[in-house]
């Protein structure tokens, strides 16, 4: 018995050291990164991975006066949230009848809808940059959400169209004989069984717009409009740059996309086995 459990312990420690060693890889830079929260530049250069001198919130009161980290903050809130609403709704409606109708050209659409997941969009940069200029879309939130929009669509639709088969059919037509429509039966019948789709959809395209920082650089002029990415970049000056303020304008930028991460974490957990449990 005992020769086992060796056996099995033996076979299952190359595992358990990758596992280890990936964990490291994650943890040591978030790690740096709280402690550097505390200390100043220089300390931060004498002893980078030992704990502050004294834990205080200096640093995090300079980015948020100082930096006006919560102007960032407000600008990749409207943006952020404007994209997974109109991602999340774009793509619930083209997913719907890709997905429940048996429509000769649902596969051309579908497959021509994943083609946008493969493509470099940033290769057309300078297109889009003279469509946004001839739409009046430049240097406004408005335009950011189109753009990141656009982006998110295919992925939302590639996850939307999978957890939609799997729904029953006897659902849907159990309420069109009770008289709802094709919106009563998306909005009270699909979408509420395909709560983990949206989940996943919506903290993809959540992290994906909250952490960008090509298309505010390209589109955006005005301080104003500007998003989290670049409170980090102001702190950084061209002689001396307070590393402290950097740090604690990262760990503020985390906390928004960690805490939608955690709401969210039951209904993604949930559609890994959604499929089995719908069938």
């Amino acid at each position: 018995m005992k020769s086992n459990e060796l056996r099995r312990a033996f076979v299952q420690l190359p595992g358990w050291l990758l596992l280890l060693i990936w964990s490291a890889i994650v943890l040591v830079p978030i790690y740096l990164l709280v402690v550097s929260c505390f200390k100043d530049t220089a300390e931060i250069y004498a002893n980078p991975f030992g704990f502050p001198a004294a834990w205080d919130l200096k640093n995090f009161s300079t980015a948020w006066t100082q930096v006006n980290f919560g102007r960032f903050l407000v600008n990749s809130l409207l943006v952020t949230g404007g994209a997974v609403l109109a991602t999340i709704v774009a793509a619930a409606m083209a997913a719907y009848p890709l997905s429940r109708y048996e429509l000769a050209w649902a596969s051309p659409m579908l497959t021509f809808f994943l083609a946008g997941l493969m493509l470099p969009i940033r290769l057309a940069s300078v297109e889009l940059f003279t469509l946004m200029r001839d739409l009046n879309l430049l240097d406004s939130r408005l335009g950011l959400i189109a753009v990141y929009t656009a982006l998110r669509i295919p992925f939302a639709i590639l996850i939307f169209v999978n957890f939609m088969r799997v729904v029953p059919k006897e659902l849907e037509e159990a309420a069109r004989i009770d008289g709802a429509g094709e919106w009563r039966i998306l909005l009270s019948i699909i979408l509420p069984m395909v709560r983990p789709a949206i989940a996943i959809v919506a903290i993809f395209t959540a992290i994906a717009v909250w952490n960008d920082f090509f298309f505010p650089l390209i589109f955006i002029f005005d301080e104003d409009y500007k998003t989290v990415p670049f409170a980090a970049i102001n702190s950084i000056g061209q002689y001396r740059t307070d590393w402290g303020v950097v740090f604690a304008s990262l760990a503020m930028s985390i906390v928004p996309v960690l805490i939608m991460y955690v709401l969210l974490a039951r209904q993604i957990r949930e559609g890994v086995g959604v499929g089995g449990k719908l069938k």
